[in-house]
């Protein structure tokens, strides 16, 4: 998708999205209760995002986020249902078992390739969450392949 220029409604949205995300961050929680908090309210923001199944289901199943059970059930249920209602309904599931390493996932360098309208969220939480590349290592960390994309602007 082409980043040119933008309108006027999308940068509307766009600001009263920041303007909710920014009324979290001033509540003075720690890193992980503010990016559960984002991670929330912008749920259908990035269901809507990802478009289709592939890589995002199989990056999620293969890096542990989900079981061979869910990641074959959403398969099938992505074929009689909107692709991104079945990943708002992973994504809700994810929510109950939230990680960081999450976002380091859902912010991964073949993620963010692929569905490049993740970039505006990505830039929300990095504006919450600062040191958003800096949050403490976690096992999924340790892993090349998961390392979270901080080169969104080159997209």
């Amino acid at each position: 998708m082409a980043t040119g220029g933008s309108d006027v409604s999308t940068r509307h949205t766009s600001m009263s999205l920041l303007s909710k995300t920014k009324r979290v961050s001033t509540e003075n929680k720690s890193i992980y209760d503010i990016a559960l908090s984002v991670f929330k309210i912008h749920k259908v923001e990035i269901s809507d995002a990802i478009n289709t199944t592939f890589p995002f289901f199989e990056y999620l199943r293969d890096h542990g986020f989900i079981t061979n059970e869910i990641y074959k059930e959403s398969l099938q249920s992505s074929k009689w249902h909107g692709v991104q209602e079945v990943i708002y309904d992973v994504l809700t599931e994810l929510e109950k078992t939230f990680d960081l390493s999450l976002l380091r996932a859902l912010f991964s360098k073949v993620i963010m390739k692929k569905y490049r309208d993740l970039s505006n969220i990505y830039k929300i939480f990095k504006t919450v969450i600062p040191d958003l590349g800096l949050i403490p290592k976690c096992k999924m960390e340790q892993r090349p392949d998961v390392q979270l994309s901080l080169e969104q602007e080159t997209l």
